[in-house]
């Protein structure tokens, strides 16, 4: 048997539909998000929860006013 944990239901994050739809759009798929296969539409549900799981780690930075720092105003 194989050392890696089977991950159940509980475990992953819900994904709602926006966030699907904007894995398939960044994913860049050919095939029409309504006419996906149940396997496709499992691999890109996998990819929102990794994309998910990614937002929630990474930090914030904040918001850099360009036309401010295009004016010569470099302290934030």
């Amino acid at each position: 048997m194989g050392s890696f944990a089977r991950e159940t239901a509980v475990d992953r994050p819900l994904v709602t539909e926006a966030q699907l739809r904007r894995t398939h759009r960044a994913l860049r798929i050919a095939t029409p998000f309504d006419a996906m296969s149940d396997l496709l539409r499992r691999t890109v549900a996998a990819a929102a929860r990794a994309m998910a799981a990614r937002d929630q780690v990474r930090p914030r930075a904040n918001p850099i006013d360009l036309k401010r720092r295009a004016a010569g105003d470099f302290e934030d």
